[in-house]
């Protein structure tokens, strides 16, 4: 028997299952990942053997690049049906991907995009397999618990059907591989998003996320187990070289004056472009702050401007507790260690779970009203820098990250793994 992550996604929905694979593996458990090629780099740096599936993650954002695709963008329905498509064009690869690197009796670690996928292996191959969610996606009727917040209207009722038709949308999206999975082993693929959506609640369901975030709902299904966002334990550190990124370029940044701030939207990026770039460093000017950002194809490694050094990438548990705050777009992982980081921090949401992740971090006084993307501009963005460095959320930043640090999510979910019988 061994444990296979099913990590389909960009860097965010890899990094934790990479890590809970890590360590699984150092504890003698044979485990594996299986995550879009060009992500395999990442898992290894944790420590997590991975199986590349050949396709590209980025080219999920490249279905909603520059202004088209940020107008786009602004449609939860018109982002899940980029999400589907990118998901239908690649499920055969994703597919024979899982049948060649799952056995019968494995344990299947899936993300949402491969839910259904999940439950086509278990019904054909017999394996094992459990949900895991970084975010609050689990069926409810109280706002502060579900990431669909921004959509429910008080009528308990009502909010919960919500959240129940956002359930069987997001199972449905990895059902294109699924259907490639039942008609290898000659199975009927259901026609219902309720029936497969059914089908895949019969197994449990980790929601690998803090109750900091997302505060425990008491009408969770009892196949729910809440264990914590999973932190790397081994931490990669940037190189020591001359190299942009490297730890001596962040050194020698950070020495040179005052604490900057990190301004980075992870993969939601290459839905700026080269606006991205423009408003970083028309923002710092504006607010005279020095500034992190991450490098990328718009923007190369190295100082962009006196006040603004681009990185490669640089493990976000490393960089940003040593820094005076963190804007970010919202992303669970993100969030979570800017959170952990003990600084004040404040998101720029794009959309899906983002704008509850940066609600939460507002409710919890870790900075400034969030402002959406689409409504940002370079004035918007120094004004966010100038008060996120104003000192009135430093010691409620300090006291929460202190509270986040204590946690422990990846031992948590192992011990939760093993009282299911799954270890």
């Amino acid at each position: 028997m061994a444990v296979v992550a099913l990590a389909l996604g960009s860097r965010g929905d890899v990094q934790p299952l990479a890590a809970l694979v890590a360590a699984l593996s150092r504890t003698g458990i044979d485990a594996v990942v299986a995550c879009c090629a060009d992500l395999v780099p990442v898992a290894e740096s944790l420590g997590a053997r991975a199986v590349g599936i050949p396709v590209d993650s980025r080219e999920a954002a490249d279905l909603v690049r520059g202004r088209r695709g940020r107008a786009y963008a602004r449609r939860p329905t018109a982002q899940a049906l980029a999400l589907r498509t990118w998901v239908a064009r690649i499920a055969p690869a994703v597919a024979r991907t899982a049948l060649t690197v799952c056995a019968p009796g494995d344990v299947l670690l899936s993300g949402i995009l491969t839910r259904d996928l999940a439950t086509a292996l278990a019904e054909g191959r017999g394996c094992r397999p459990v949900t895991v969610l970084h975010t609050g996606q689990v069926p409810t009727a109280h706002r502060e618990s579900h990431f669909g917040a921004q959509w429910f209207r008080g009528i308990p009722a009502y909010d919960l059907w919500g959240a129940r038709l956002g359930w069987r949308i997001a199972t449905g999206l990895g059902s294109p591989a699924a259907r490639i999975v039942r008609a290898e082993y000659g199975l009927r693929h259901p026609r219902t998003l309720r029936t497969r959506t059914y089908a895949a609640d019969r197994h449990p369901t980790i929601l690998a996320a803090s109750p900091l975030i997302v505060p425990p709902a008491p009408d969770w299904p009892a196949g729910v187990v809440q264990t914590g966002y999973l932190v790397p334990e081994t931490i990669p550190d940037p190189g020591q070289d001359g190299h942009p990124g490297s730890r001596s370029a962040i050194a020698a940044f950070l020495a040179d004056g005052s604490p900057p701030v990190y301004v980075g939207f992870g993969s939601m990026s290459p839905l700026l472009g080269r606006d991205g770039t423009r408003l970083i460093l028309e923002a710092a000017a504006l607010a005279g702050r020095r500034v992190i950002t991450p490098a990328g194809a718009d923007l190369a490694a190295g100082r962009q401007a006196p006040e603004v050094l681009a990185v490669d990438p640089v493990a976000h548990e490393w960089l940003l507790p040593r820094l005076a705050g963190t804007i970010h777009h919202g992303g669970a992982g993100t969030t979570w260690a800017a959170v952990r980081a003990g600084r004040p921090s404040v998101a720029v949401p794009f959309g899906v779970d983002q704008p509850y992740h940066a609600a939460r971090v507002h409710a919890l006084g870790l900075g400034p009203a969030p402002v959406s993307i689409h409504d940002v501009t370079p004035s918007r963005l120094a004004h966010l820098l100038t008060d996120l460095t104003s000192g009135r959320y430093a010691d409620r930043a300090a006291t929460v990250g202190r509270r986040a640090r204590a946690e422990d999510g990846i031992r948590t979910t192992v011990a939760a793994l093993d009282r299911l019988g799954l270890l």
